[in-house]
């Protein structure tokens, strides 16, 4: 299991997009590693893992961690130190794409949870099931950013219609056209016309779209997710909507009443484990024999006269 935690003042929907461009393209960084470099990574891995405990409590908290899992295996540090020595770069490869890759893995399964503030904004439960998420993010960067003239509609649209080998400079100059029609419909076809650059910034009456900003990274993403066919649970026949989930055009459930989700689901009890508890290494045990107690009675005894 991969877990990967983040946290900052981004829209969760763009932090998401992210996370799935970072894990797209790892791969590559993967596949052009050196065979000296693969080497010093493992043997970093290797080094850290035999690094010496500071304290009781560290081999306590290791300890605790076998015996709460159920599974008593004392030895696994080790190993893994055994493993990871015969470790090759195209095991790592195979392992990246049979469980990571959600292009080559066919059991891909992942969970997202997501904190959203208060503070940004929010789509709606209709808006997640109409609109993709990377239109979302796209919005909600420019929302975040102050640039509240477009709707979610219109980013949709322009996103549709984008022409996907243009550069990045040249879909900012359209967007930023298409924001100040909006903004001012009135505005002159000259004053549009000068927005038609291919600068890095490309500023227009109040408002200024960098091509090393969020919003251009979210564009991008965007812009290239149009014609992706969704990698996800899109041909789930199960129906969610008698619970008030949503699903995404992705494929994606949202948990919109988390409450009445809750309620559907089987309680689970305290951990305690369901299968008789045998260690791993067994040791030979020592039975206690409990000798016979001797009781003493100490009750006068009538003494007998000569």
């Amino acid at each position: 299991m991969i877990m990967v935690v983040l946290e900052g003042e981004s829209n969760p929907v763009y932090t998401t997009q992210r996370i799935n461009e970072f894990i797209r393209k790892y791969r590559q960084k993967l596949q052009e590693l050196t065979v000296e470099e693969f080497k010093s990574s493992v043997q970093s891995l290797i080094s850290l893992k035999q690094e010496k405990l500071k304290s009781i409590d560290d081999e306590f908290s290791r300890l605790w961690t076998h015996i709460k899992s159920d599974k008593y295996k004392f030895d696994a540090l080790d190993k893994d130190v055994e493993h990871l020595k015969q470790l090759s770069k195209d095991d790592l490869l195979a392992f990246w794409d049979k469980y990571v890759n959600e292009d080559t893995a066919k059991g891909y399964t992942r969970l997202d949870l997501q904190m959203w503030s208060t503070k940004i904004w929010q789509p709606t439960a209709e808006e997640f099931e109409m609109y993709p998420s990377t239109v979302l993010a796209l919005y909600g960067c420019l929302h975040s950013d102050g640039h509240t003239g477009l709707s979610i509609a219109d980013v949709q649209s322009f996103v549709s219609s984008a022409d996907a080998s243009s550069s990045i400079e040249s879909l900012l100059a359209e967007l930023s056209k298409l924001y100040v029609t909006k903004q001012a419909p009135s505005v002159s076809n000259e004053a549009a016309e000068a927005l038609d650059t291919t600068d890095v910034d490309v500023e227009a009456p109040g408002i200024v779209f960098e091509s090393s900003s969020k919003i251009a990274t979210a564009l991008q993403m965007a812009i290239s997710s149009v014609n992706e066919t969704p990698k996800f649970a899109t041909l789930n026949k199960t129906n969610f909507a008698n619970i008030d989930m949503k699903q995404s055009p992705e494929g994606i459930w949202l948990i919109n009443d988390y409450t009445l989700f809750k309620s559907t689901q089987a309680l689970n009890g305290l951990q305690i484990p369901s299968r008789k508890i045998v260690p791993v290494i067994t040791e030979p045990v020592l039975t206690e024999v409990s000798q016979p107690s001797v009781t003493t009675d100490n009750t006068p005894q009538p003494s007998t006269g000569k």
